[in-house]
């Protein structure tokens, strides 16, 4: 089994697909954090990247960089970075989170909304709530949406970038 295979079915996969997809065509799509999912092949993008610090399946149709994207020098029109940054501690998620911004034109950014403490082994930033991601981001999303999967749910937010 994999990641992907775990995870196709969530509904919120289909939310930020409907997102990329509404952008028409347009330049580069970067997926970072990708682990095995096909994000980066969503949408009418002409050029497209996945990252991820550790080995992952190749994509159709993708650059596949195995890296740190901290140490990455790459910008797109459209980042995602979906289910991540809750694996940092605070000071290192918001220097991630600010490459991401300053290196898009378009973010958009999910993660785990209002899960317990403790719940999910390796996430240091549960319970995220509204107030506390915005905190961390910095700044007001031009959307966002609130999708359950089951009994979880995450936030799907999208920003504009500096780029």
């Amino acid at each position: 089994m994999t990641y992907w295979h775990d995870r196709q079915s969530l509904y919120y996969y289909r939310v930020v697909r409907k997102w990329l997809e509404s952008f028409g065509t347009c330049g580069t799509l970067l997926d970072v954090g990708c682990a095995d999912t096909p994000v980066a092949q969503y949408g009418d993008f002409l050029k497209r990247i996945a990252v991820n610090n550790r080995p992952f399946l190749p994509l159709d149709g993708v650059e596949c960089i195995e890296a740190d994207w901290m140490e990455c020098d790459l910008t797109a029109d459209v980042i995602t970075c979906l289910q991540v940054i809750e694996h940092f501690k605070t000071d290192y998620l918001r220097e991630f989170v600010s490459k991401i911004l300053r290196s898009s034109k378009i973010a958009i950014i999910s993660v785990p909304y209002r899960w317990a403490a403790g719940d999910c082994p390796g996430h240091w930033q549960d319970p995220i709530d509204l107030r506390t991601f915005l905190t961390l981001v910095g700044r007001e999303p031009v959307k966002l949406e609130v999708v359950t999967d089951s009994s979880r749910r995450r936030l799907v937010t999208m920003f504009e970038g500096d780029a």
